[in-house]
């Protein structure tokens, strides 16, 4: 299968919009099993990793599903929420709207477990977990995430990986999600955020808390994210496939 040489996306976004093509057009039929990862790297002519990040976000789009032991087929469209995809980073939802997404601050670190994340995890009190914070916006920061992974998923710190889409990196770690849960709320300004989002006023900040679970229903990452409410709108898109 030929992709668009002039297209400068990374391979996987090209091969995913590509299979969905394939799957809207129905070439690929609801409920069959689409080619195998061996097939797919033969046809693209890109590693298999690539073709598991292209998979992996057509699972997350509900376009796929996989079945264990017998292999990914196409899902079928049932007019239910299953339908819908919510989820995007931050990084695809800033390019959507238009606005120039940055990382302003980022640091990684390895830090042990409160009895809030112990729980949230299920782990030990004091077990280790990647924790990566990081200040991103525009002109003017936007928002705070404070993000904790298992302790086997690494973040290098090194600026390009800390800067850029971490999804896309646990990706190409062969690290995908299957399921996420998001909670939204406003609460009360701290100290801190008013230094990290450059606010002033005690105004109540949103806060978005999303849990990441893998194939298997394991949670592999919790983050908390505080947005500055005058820089930012949180933005729900629907999509249903028909």
């Amino acid at each position: 299968m030929k992709l668009n040489v002039f297209d400068k996306r990374p391979l996987y976004m090209k091969i995913r919009d590509n299979m969905k093509e394939l799957i809207e057009s129905g070439y690929w039929k609801e409920g069959a099993l689409i080619p195998t990862e061996k097939e797919l790297v033969s046809s693209y002519g890109v590693s298999r990793v690539t073709i598991r990040s292209a998979i992996s976000y057509l699972v997350n789009e509900n376009y796929l599903v996989r079945v264990a032991g017998y292999g990914t087929t196409v899902l079928s469209s049932k007019p239910n929420l299953q339908n819908f995809t919510l989820i995007q980073s931050f990084t695809n939802e800033m390019k959507e709207m238009g606005i120039p997404c940055e990382t302003i601050k980022a640091e990684v670190a390895e830090v042990k477990a409160t009895k809030k994340l112990a729980k949230i995890f299920g782990c030990s009190e004091d077990c280790l977990l990647t924790n990566l914070r990081r200040v991103r916006g525009s002109e003017k920061p936007i928002l705070f995430s404070d993000t904790y992974l298992l302790p086997t998923i690494k973040i290098p710190n090194e600026e390009k990986i800390l800067t850029g889409s971490l999804y896309s990196y646990l990706a190409t770690k062969e690290i995908f999600f299957s399921k996420f849960d998001e909670y939204v709320s406003a609460v009360m300004i701290t100290d801190e955020l008013k230094g990290l989002l450059e606010i002033e006023d005690d105004e109540p900040v949103l806060k978005r808390k999303r849990f990441s679970y893998d194939s298997n229903n394991n949670l592999v990452e919790y983050t908390e994210t505080f947005y500055n409410s005058k820089q930012y709108e949180y933005r729900t898109r629907l999509i249903y496939r028909k």
